[in-house]
């Protein structure tokens, strides 16, 4: 599943809208690390890498990071991009960033995993640590992206055999026992569910030291998709 989602985000990049707000922010903070939380199979980076100093954002750093480490897929953005995205071999759970990862925080499609103490809490120690952090969601709790999600199995079966690395057990569990698809249709439809709005966003960010970050939370189109990313942007009022 992983490598799938990691597969549409470099085919089709609905997070290239996140690269201008990520340059600013970078850019006001003076900041060139960024710690990726709940990274998956490694996210929008392959295509982010490239965007962000194209939108006027600093040169930087990247570090992927995950409860469950995909060490190959790691390996494999290192290799493509040249030492700027490595990964952290270690698990690392959103809500406890061991000390060692400085920079700013990011989640592609992941809060929403979070009900919202726990989400809070994650927004907390960025605010805590007195680091800027960016949450950004291509599932939203509307109808039509509901509707969206039942064409995902289709499109898992399309796009299976063009996924890399290659994986016997991909197409097993694709074509023969359709476990991929249904689980992605699945893990899309709850997300969606319970995906936050940006009023909701923000009330979860200001609910700890209001006064000592910037926060900005909006939706954004992601062209050629019909659906919107929505985001939230804190930039500490001094850097850390």
């Amino acid at each position: 599943m992983t490598d799938f989602l990691r597969f549409t985000m470099e085919r089709f990049a609905p997070y290239a809208v996140a690269a201008p707000l990520l340059a600013r922010a970078l850019t006001r903070l003076g900041e060139t690390r960024i710690v990726d939380l709940c990274s998956g199979g490694g996210g929008p980076w392959l295509d982010l890498v490239r965007r962000i100093p194209a939108a006027g954002g600093p040169a930087f750093r990247v570090t992927v990071t995950d409860a469950y480490p995909n060490h190959a897929a790691y390996a494999r953005l290192r290799e493509e991009t040249d030492g700027s995205v490595t990964g952290y071999p270690d698990p690392v759970p959103a809500t406890s960033v061991p000390e060692e990862l400085e920079g700013f925080r990011t989640l592609f499609t992941a809060l929403h995993h979070f009900p919202p103490p726990i989400a809070r809490e994650i927004l907390a120690q960025a605010v805590r640590r007195g680091v800027g952090i960016g949450v950004f969601e291509i599932t939203r709790r509307s109808p039509l992206v509901l509707v969206g999600m039942l064409f995902l199995p289709l499109l898992v079966l399309l796009f299976t055999p063009f996924v890399r690395p290659f994986r016997w057990s991909r197409l097993l569990l694709t074509y023969l026992v359709p476990v991929i698809p249904l689980a992605v249709w699945f893990d899309g439809t709850v997300s969606c569910l319970r995906s936050y709005t940006p009023d909701e966003l923000l009330a979860l960010a200001r609910a700890h030291a209001p006064g000592s970050v910037d926060w900005d939370a909006g939706v954004i189109r992601s062209s050629p998709f019909i659906t919107r990313v929505t985001y939230l942007i804190g930039v500490p009022t001094r850097s850390g």
